[in-house]
């Protein structure tokens, strides 16, 4: 199994890759004065953070939401009853302060924190409100709903008793009665009737968007819940505009550090919005902004400067936070429509992506090859049963002729659709992909950017045949991957999952066995035998997994990253110059 870690470096220049010693550089911070506010631990209160996200958020209720820039803002506003622990990776208590599995696994019991407040708010005249059973079971219920702020509904649609009806009668109103497996026993636990011993359940209550929020702040804003977010975070919304998102300090947040202190001590995030015209890597060199999300090893030089600057004391002192990745980056088709409807053909461009010269000439060896399946190896999951197809040019033109193209019937040209800008090292991965197809199958493809929701509305509406995607898990299961593929998921409120609308009737048969069975062995071989048909079948080509890569300005200490990168902010404070 392949171990997630933290590392903290700093960056040699000589050797220009991210594995490194440290320089000592000259110290150079945003212009920010601290309140001198002292913590145990050498810790200080005050001061902010600020950063340029990779797309910009829309939205900002967290069941409608599921991109990983919109979840790295809104976890640090909203919270989930149960997490993963970053060290052991065990599932740990959250808002929920224990929890009971029941019942051969059929009833799972939740006790309630009690001492947990939501954020100040117009709806209550800006009263604290406490967190309450009746909040947790209507977040509960509302991921179960309907609803179109509900983009998450096969979650627990289906796994829940009563869930299934609750859906179907709560698109315009919710039924008073609720979800009949979702029960309140006392004023602070929860029970949960399960449809079948699902051996995931658990897991997914620590999704990073299954949360619970006010249920007095719905029922005043209703559909407008996406413009007002009321959640327990150690930080709340301030302000939406054109340029920045920020969020204030949460002072009556719950949870306090191993040294007592009361969390966070950041008194504000900025969350700049992406700009053409704005350069990131300027932004932070220049000490102007503390994190850089995206960064590719040939621009180095020009984000941090030379050796010799550094040995002149003229660059940034930073650290890198790194995580081994389990995003997978794959090449996604329509399915349902020609040309690639015809499994020949997509085995065809399968075996014409030499995806091995891509990773070390584009990406310079950087992350992992996707070899095998569409599942990355992790603590959850090992794909060593999993046979790989390889780069074979002859075979994928034999591929494509057994489809019918050739001189005379000649395959059309095709868009691929990225939602990163031009000149980034994704786009010129995938113009040199293209250039392997063109090379190896004689198509010419066009590459075109856009936004990510630009992207997705045309992959929604059938206008692209073929893109570039990415996943990541959102809990520590397997199922958050193939269930991307099961078409049980697709339409129950999800324009997420299955966008390339593949079916198979063999892998929906699995992949259910796969997460009602007990032996953990006997799970771990259905996985592998649904990855293997979403190989054989060539539902998508899987390319590489993307490491977690963010580069920090020293002051800004205890910043925290999980290996789908998402950011945890409220241990993170400021480190004021000596």
């Amino acid at each position: 199994m392949t171990k997630h870690f933290f590392i903290s470096v700093e960056i040699n220049y000589l050797s220009k890759i991210f594995c490194l010693v440290t320089f000592f550089l000259f110290f150079s911070s945003c212009d920010e004065s601290l309140k001198s506010k002292l913590a145990k631990g050498g810790k200080n209160y005050g001061g902010e953070i600020s950063f340029v996200e990779t797309e910009v958020v829309e939205s900002f209720f967290p069941l409608y939401s599921n991109g990983l820039h919109d979840q790295r803002l809104l976890s640090n506003i909203f919270e989930p009853l149960l997490k993963v622990d970053l060290k052991s990776q065990k599932i740990i208590p959250h808002l929920a302060k224990k929890f009971t599995v029941k019942n051969n696994g059929k009833t799972i019991d939740l006790i309630i924190r009690k001492n947990v407040f939501f954020h100040k708010d117009k709806y209550n005249d800006l009263e604290l409100e406490k967190m309450s059973v009746e909040d947790v079971k209507f977040s509960l219920e509302f991921a179960c709903s309907g609803n179109k702020l509900n983009q998450l509904g096969h979650v627990f649609t289906g796994k829940i008793v009563g869930s299934s009806d609750f859906k179907n009668k709560s698109i315009y109103s919710f039924p008073t009665e609720g979800v009949s497996g979702i029960k309140i026993k006392n004023d602070s636990t929860i029970s949960i009737q399960l449809t079948n011993s699902f051996n995931n359940f658990i897991s997914l209550l620590c999704h990073p968007n299954i949360v619970v929020f006010s249920k007095k702040a719905f029922l005043h804003y209703k559909q407008n819940s996406i413009n007002h977010p009321v959640g327990t975070g150690p930080f709340q919304l301030h302000t939406v505009n054109s340029k920045e998102v920020v969020l204030l300090n949460n002072p009556k947040y719950w949870r306090r550090d191993n040294f007592g202190n009361q969390l966070p001590f950041l008194n504000k995030i900025r969350v700049l919005k992406p700009n053409i015209k704005r350069n990131e890597q300027l932004l932070f060199s220049e000490g102007k902004t503390d994190l850089l999300l995206q960064l590719p090893l040939d621009r180095l030089d020009f984000a941090f400067g030379t050796l010799k600057e550094a040995k002149d004391g003229q660059n940034l002192l930073h650290r890198i936070l790194y995580r081994k990745g389990i995003k997978v980056n794959y090449l996604a088709f329509d399915c349902t429509s020609k040309p690639f409807n015809d499994e020949r053909v997509r085995l065809a461009f399968y075996h014409a992506i030499d995806r091995e010269k891509l990773w070390l000439n584009v990406l310079n060896g950087d992350g992992n090859i996707e070899s095998k399946g569409f599942v990355p190896n992790s603590d959850f999951y090992s794909d060593k049963n999993v046979k790989a197809i390889t780069f074979d040019p002859t075979k994928a033109r034999k591929l494509l002729a057994s489809a019918g193209y050739s001189k005379n019937n000649i395959f059309p040209k095709i868009s691929l659709v990225l939602s990163y800008k031009k000149g980034s090292l994704t786009n010129y991965y995938y113009k040199e992909l293209a250039r392997q197809i063109k090379e190896n199958l004689g198509i010419q493809i066009e590459i075109k950017n856009t936004d990510f929701a630009t992207k997705n509305k045309l992959i929604q509406n059938k206008k692209i045949k073929i893109w570039k995607a990415g996943w990541v898990s959102d809990y520590p299961d397997p199922e958050s991957y193939l269930g991307v593929f099961f078409s049980d998921y697709k339409g129950v409120n999800n324009y997420m999952l299955n966008l390339n609308s593949y079916k198979n009737k063999t892998f929906d048969s699995l992949f259910y066995q796969s997460i009602i069975v007990k032996d953990l062995k006997t799970k771990m071989n259905l996985q592998n035998q649904c990855d293997q048909i979403l190989v054989n079948k060539a539902a998508v080509v899987p390319l590489y997994t993307e490491d977690i890569f963010i580069i920090v300005n020293i002051r800004a200490r205890d910043i925290e990253v999980n290996s789908s990168g998402i950011i945890d902010f409220s241990k993170t404070y400021i480190k004021a110059p000596k």
